[in-house]
């Protein structure tokens, strides 16, 4: 009874954790298709592309050279945390800052490169390229993934959502601005970079205010002892990354390519479908984001039962989530992309409603990576995201000749298709089966006979 109880408490605090963010991410669904649809309609279809390629440029190489520090800090932090050991944990996030600084001035120099070369591939001015170097160098300086990590560490989910929702409150305001003064890619560029400062800002202030411990500066600077204390972070550290430039990065060069191949008219299409398809599926992200300490937790207490409890059950809450984000998209999807962008711009409905079914597949799987990473399988992650990688540039390669921009949305959800598959069958033989082999050799005088 009283294992049922625990088990239960868990999903209900990961449940609660989703509601912060959902929170958090409410007010600034509802924003971000304000200033989406503001910069949709002032900019005009090839305004809008153009921002939409350097925006996406700036994902790509924040992702290239992402080291996602939020789930370092979660992964190795949660035993500091039940240990009582504050020193640790502040070892620890100087570590991760150190990584943080470090990705943020080796992206400046890819941008540096990426930019220069990119620029006459996608017609950009040398105004516009300025810009957009401008606006990569704020994008990949503005760091806090460690913040958000000790956040979440702590289970100030609540503090961190209110943090989060600074990026859409300062866009809508500077979207306002820029169209009252005259809307401008430069100008949108501008607001979005103070979007992320701002936010940065505020992520680090919550923490200074709510866990304080954890920024010891004389921990802080021993930052390099955290490997030693930590065994394995160097290659949990390596895989994360290797991991984010197979997901997130992949997934913003996808823009970059139908930018490249088709026009910035295209990739302003299809990033408005991927934007939409996202909002009505980013339940998926905050899901994994709340899900992933419970499952920290439970490994490192040795809880293999609540480790599949939390499996079960966030995978059946989230198969019902996406059937029904599907559903809406379905019947929802062509009203608001005419509210949102206008007339003109029904022709992406197709790759809205195929980019959203693909959401809504890596939304049922959700819990399949947080639980492989919570579980010393970050190895097992990696391989998947690998796979699905290569099948989405085979995707890319095979339907973009005939198809376009929507080759590029059936590419991708063939890719998220594939990982489903791939992530199920790994969890269940990494997580579930394996630990169930492992309790059995545990107790031998269950198989012995008289």
């Amino acid at each position: 009874m009283t294992a049922l109880l625990h088990n239960k408490g868990l999903l209900r605090r990961a449940l609660e954790n989703v509601a912060w963010l959902l929170a958090g991410k409410g007010l600034g669904a509802v924003l971000s298709l304000i200033y989406l649809g503001l910069a949709v309609r002032t900019l005009g279809a090839e305004g809008f592309g153009q921002f939409t390629l350097v925006f996406g440029t700036a994902q790509t190489i924040a992702a290239v050279v992402s080291f996602q520090t939020w789930q370092i800090v979660i992964r190795y932090g949660v035993h500091h945390v039940s240990a009582g050991n504050e020193g640790a944990l502040a070892r620890l996030a100087g570590f991760c800052i150190g990584l943080d600084i470090t990705e943020a001035i080796a992206g400046c120099l890819i941008a540096w490169g990426g930019v220069t070369l990119l620029a006459p591939l996608l017609g950009w001015s040398s105004g516009l390229s300025h810009a957009a170097l401008a606006f990569c160098f704020v994008l990949l300086l503005s760091v806090r993934s460690t913040a958000v990590g000790l956040l979440r560490l702590h289970d100030r989910f609540g503090v961190g959502a209110m943090a989060d929702a600074v990026t859409p409150v300062v866009r809508f305001i500077g979207a306002l601005v820029v169209v009252a003064r005259g809307a401008t890619v430069t100008g949108f560029l501008l607001a979005w970079a103070v979007a992320d400062i701002v936010t940065a800002l505020a992520y680090w202030a919550c923490v200074v205010r709510v866990v304080p411990r954890s920024l010891a500066l004389a921990d802080l600077r021993q930052g390099w002892r955290a490997p030693a204390e930590n065994p394995g972070i160097w290659r949990f550290t390596w895989m994360v990354n290797l991991g984010s430039v197979m997901g997130t990065g992949c997934n913003n060069l996808v823009v970059l390519v139908v930018g490249i191949a088709t026009g910035a008219v295209d990739a302003g299409q299809y990033r408005l479908a991927y934007q939409l398809s996202q909002a009505l599926a980013r339940v998926s992200e905050m899901f994994s984001r709340a899900v992933l300490p419970e499952l920290a937790r439970a490994h490192a207490g040795q809880d293999r039962d609540n480790v599949r409890m939390l499996l079960h059950r966030t995978t059946r809450l989230a198969l019902g989530a996406g059937v029904a984000i599907a559903l809406v998209l379905g019947t929802l999807g062509r009203p608001v992309l005419r509210l949102v962008a206008g007339q003109s711009y029904l022709d992406a409905y197709p790759m809205l409603l195929v980019l959203g079914i693909a959401a809504s597949l890596d939304l049922i799987g959700v819990s399949f990576e947080p639980a492989l990473i919570a579980t010393g399988h970050a190895g097992r992650a990696f391989q998947v995201r690998v796979v699905r990688t290569l099948a989405l540039m085979a995707g890319l390669g095979l339907l973009m000749p005939d198809l376009g921009a929507m080759g590029a949305a059936l590419g991708m959800l063939v890719s998220s298709a594939l990982g489903l598959a791939l992530s199920a069958f790994t969890v269940w033989w990494s997580v579930a089966r394996r630990e169930q082999i492992s309790s059995s050799s545990a107790a031998p005088g269950l198989r012995s006979g008289p």
